[in-house]
């Protein structure tokens, strides 16, 4: 069969653009914002400044072009990335993705599967690690997990600027193993045990491992001096320094 001659309409979803542009303009604050649109949830994301670490963050347009470049290429290998069903220049939705590992850690109705959760954010981090792509910085709240599929989702890939010389994929480690630290409810480090036995279970992400213990050395000055500082109990520090000790412990 060939195709219908004039039957060249547009190749976006129309009514999705529309609803879109009227959630934006419901909530012209939001940089963030989720929406209903024929009883599929989705969230939609805008090329806005969110007004933190702006010294450690691109550019607003370049910050949005590197995520939604990013996304497109992880997804290539892995669903790893959010999936993007409408793209503009301003802004872009992906569907919705499931809880954070933030919440998932904390809230009452997740607690028969954190541990699976968290053994899955290490997989899928190796998995990420492994065809040599990276996150920029995989913190809980940047994981989602969803349990009807056991499905890991790694969200806001904009996160693109280093400060050391260093292989991205030890940087990702670090910070994954640094925002567990930051969460002030833990009383134990199963969760954090589960993913790293996880990670560890595949070549590349002992490699990385060993690389991320290598760094620490490179820069033992400056860990050295966060282990000092512990007495002003300045969160990012002292978890900074509980992530050195925990890397280091590792086998």
């Amino acid at each position: 069969m060939g195709h219908e001659k004039g039957g060249t309409g547009p190749l976006i979803d129309l009514d999705l653009k529309q609803a879109a542009d009227k959630a934006i303009a419901l909530q012209p604050e939001k940089r963030v914002l989720p929406f209903l649109y024929k009883d599929q949830a989705l969230f939609i994301k805008r090329k806005v400044s969110n007004h933190r670490n702006a010294f450690a963050k691109q550019s607003v347009e370049g910050a949005f072009w590197c995520e939604v470049y990013k996304i497109m290429t992880v997804n290539q290998y892995f669903p790893l990335a959010p999936e993007i069903v409408l793209l503009q220049d301003d802004y872009f939705v992906m569907k919705a993705v499931g809880k954070t590992l933030q919440g998932v850690a904390k809230e009452a109705p997740w607690a028969d599967c954190r541990l699976e959760a968290y053994r899955k954010a290490g997989e899928s981090l190796a998995r990420l690690h492994q065809m040599g792509l990276h996150h920029g910085r995989p913190a809980l709240r940047d994981i989602a997990y969803d349990r009807e599929q056991d499905k890991i989702t790694f969200l806001d890939w904009e996160n693109e600027k280093r400060f050391i010389d260093a292989d991205p994929r030890v940087l990702d480690l670090f910070l994954f193993v640094h925002s567990c630290f930051r969460e002030k409810s833990w009383k134990d480090r199963s969760l954090l045990e589960t993913a790293m036995k996880a990670y560890c279970n595949s070549p590349v992400g002992r490699d990385i491992l060993r690389q991320a213990k290598a760094l620490i050395g490179k820069y033992r000055t400056a860990f050295a001096l966060c282990e000092k500082l512990r007495c002003f109990g300045w969160r990012d520090v002292n978890s900074l320094d509980d992530a050195r000790k925990f890397i280091l412990e590792r086998e």
